[in-house]
């Protein structure tokens, strides 16, 4: 009773702020709302969301979403919504249906425009292919090519609002081939099949994007948008990061950013000194952005944390409140029973438990530090061990970026494992020299004490790193790894209690993505042979080893690491270096 009258309270509070805004004239903050006259703003107002990664009904929800653009619906005579990329992987339900779900929410949420982010690409070309079809608007991609040049799909998109034309012109990452499966994108040679006008310099990319924004203006352009996937993060090469990139165009009024799950609204410098909009939600549903163009040409960017309710004045919209991380939210009455209807019809499935665990297993503090992504991990060495265990080797690597959430104490249920594997990549089984698995430690820990989603957890493997030796790796100018050129931080490396031989072959269970050369791991690709599969995907075989190989219970050793990594820390080193 006490619970229920504190939520009534919270929906009068809510109300009662509702009517106040409505009396009061001007503008809402928070939406661009206009709240003093029923006319609609010639203005257009672009709703758009990024980086969701299929958590289709948290924070704000796809459900949350749509009421936001009903209500913009009937404040502007124009209303765009866009997806910025990485829709359609990472939640549970998105990675069991390989993001058909998500494609139907989005057709039924009622997208404009979609563009690809990397984690478009996880389920495989022909997945790809599929979804592009299922989706009403299609994809654009400017800048994802067959080898001799073609464009895949649509570069960009040109909407007519009254009088005024908006171009979207759309980028992906050139840093693709790091972040998704290489064997669907090269061919059996490991030649790629495909080009994302990649260059060290990025030189080839500004070119393309360039060419794109001249052709819009030739046909009429008014307003030209860049939906980029790429981010603004220290994980991303520096020539593809969007602020980069926009300092050598012309010719943009604003970019709607993605890929870097971190919140900008900020403007940034063209190659003509011009200061342009650049705006980013985050990840997650988090927050969903809004960009107002004006008729006299200025432009309003706000990101939206709270949908507002709908105004009284306001017809045909049906507000529920839907509780979620113990916050009341509004939500459009009918995307939220269509997604609870998803959501139960894989519930039997998704529910299933498996386990359970006395104590929280941590990869990100509550702070969001990754803690697995710079040091040894008591949740990433479960998923080591699992790899291990069932594959039967000598070793596993699993880079520390793979494992993406907490394990939270309580049942373990198949949907708490594809939380923390979302990726459902195969994991496969191979051999390769010693000499191999040396350089593979060496490259994936040259960035500590920085985080880095390459960061090697491992199974099997003892060994240590010495972090006042700087890193000598060289890598190619994609990024990929090429040799060790100087002197070694990793040292002391133990397989099974015994000093590894580099002219040894040892056996090694890990992802394919790993083992195919993903994260830039290419001396797996290059060095190692696949000899077998273990006919799962990594979250189906957590599942099934903590179910039938631990029995259902995690033990107390998962609880801190095992001590597999030792870290010589360097001179002066402090803790707030290994977040950065």
């Amino acid at each position: 009773m006490k619970e229920y009258r504190k939520t009534q309270m919270k929906l009068l509070k809510a109300m009662l702020l509702s009517f106040i805004i409505s009396l009061c004239m001007g503008v809402s903050a928070s939406a661009g709302i206009v709240t003093r006259s029923h006319e609609k703003d010639p203005s257009i107002a672009i709703l758009f969301t990024n980086d969701v990664h299929s958590y289709y009904d948290r924070d704000i929800g796809y459900d949350g979403l749509v009421l936001m653009k009903k209500e913009l619906e009937q404040q502007y005579e124009h209303v765009i919504l866009v997806d910025a990329g990485d829709a359609v992987q990472g939640a549970p339900i998105g990675a069991f249906s390989k993001g058909k779900e998500i494609i139907r929410i989005m057709n039924e949420a009622g997208y404009d425009i979609a563009i690809l982010g990397n984690h478009e690409f996880d389920y495989g070309m022909d997945v790809l292919d599929d979804l592009g079809e299922q989706l009403d608007c299609g994809y654009i991609c400017a800048n994802f090519c067959t080898a001799d040049g073609e464009t895949v799909y649509d570069p960009y998109r040109i909407l007519e609002c009254g009088d005024t034309k908006v171009a979207f012109i759309s980028v992906d990452t050139p840093d693709i081939f790091d972040k998704t499966k290489i064997r669907e994108i090269t061919d059996d040679q490991g030649v790629p099949m495909y080009d994302f006008k990649s260059s060290e310099s990025g030189e080839t990319l500004y070119a393309c994007l360039q060419g794109y924004i001249d052709e819009v203006k030739g046909k009429g352009a008014d307003y030209v948008i860049l939906l980029a996937h790429l981010g603004n993060g220290e994980d991303a090469t520096k020539a593809y990061r969007s602020n980069e990139v926009v300092a050598h165009l012309t010719g943009l009024d604003a970019v709607i950013d993605s890929h870097s799950h971190i919140t900008e609204n900020t403007k940034v410098a063209d190659a003509d000194g011009k200061e342009i909009p650049l705006i980013d939600t985050g990840c997650y549903f988090k927050s969903v952005g809004t960009m107002i163009l004006h008729p006299d040409r200025t432009i309003d960017v706000d990101l939206i944390d709270e949908i507002p309710a709908p105004q009284d004045w306001m017809e045909g919209i049906e507000a529920v409140t839907v509780n979620r991380k113990d916050t009341d939210r509004f939500a459009d009455a009918g995307m939220h029973k269509f997604l609870e209807e998803i959501t139960a019809s894989y519930a039997d499935i998704m529910n299933r438990k498996v386990g359970e665990s006395a104590f929280d297993l941590i990869i990100r503090e509550e702070d969001g530090a990754e803690v697995s992504r710079y040091s040894e991990n008591g949740l990433c060495e479960l998923v080591a061990d699992a790899f291990r265990e069932i594959g039967d080797t000598d070793v596993c690597i699993v880079n520390a970026g793979s494992v993406r959430n907490n394990l939270p104490a309580g049942d373990i249920t198949f949907n708490t494992v594809m939380d923390v594997l979302p990726y459902s990549t195969n994991v496969v089984i191979a051999e390769c020299k010693g000499q191999t698995i040396l350089d593979a430690l060496e490259y994936g820990c040259r960035n500590m004490p920085v985080k880095s989603g390459a960061f090697p957890q491992v199974s099997g493997l003892e060994f240590t790193v010495d972090l006042n030796i700087e890193s000598s790796i060289e890598t190619n100018e994609f990024g990929d790894f090429e040799k060790v050129a100087g002197d070694r931080r990793v040292s002391s490396v133990l397989v099974d209690g015994k000093p590894l031989d580099p002219e040894a072959i040892y056996t090694i269970t890990a992802s394919e993505y790993l083992l195919t050369g993903g994260d830039h791991y290419t001396m797996f690709s290059r060095d190692a042979n696949i000899t077998g599969t273990t006919q799962m995907t990594d979250n189906t075989l957590l599942a099934e080893y903590i179910e039938k190989n631990l029995n259902g219970v995690i033990p107390e050793n998962y609880k801190n690491e095992e001590n597999r990594i030792h870290v010589l820390e360097a001179a002066g080193s402090t803790a707030d270096n290994k977040a950065a």
